[in-house]
């Protein structure tokens, strides 16, 4: 399983949030769907909460699921 850093997922939740019209205040909702996304790629073990940490900026991804 590759290593994904903070700043993947905060690229792809920005990714999402664009595609969405840019929605205030659901930053932790994109930033959730961007982990999950990258963990159904194999990408993050989506149990790894504590390791990962959400920026307190708003990112893409939410809405998704």
């Amino acid at each position: 399983m590759a290593d994904v850093t903070d700043e993947k997922i905060r690229e792809l939740a920005y990714q999402l949030w664009e595609r969405d019209g840019s929605p205030q205040g659901k930053d932790d909702e994109y930033w959730h769907a961007a982990k999950e996304l990258l963990a159904d790629e194999g990408e993050v073990n989506p149990s790894d909460d504590e390791s990962i940490v959400p920026p307190l900026v708003p990112l893409p991804g939410a809405g998704l699921r």
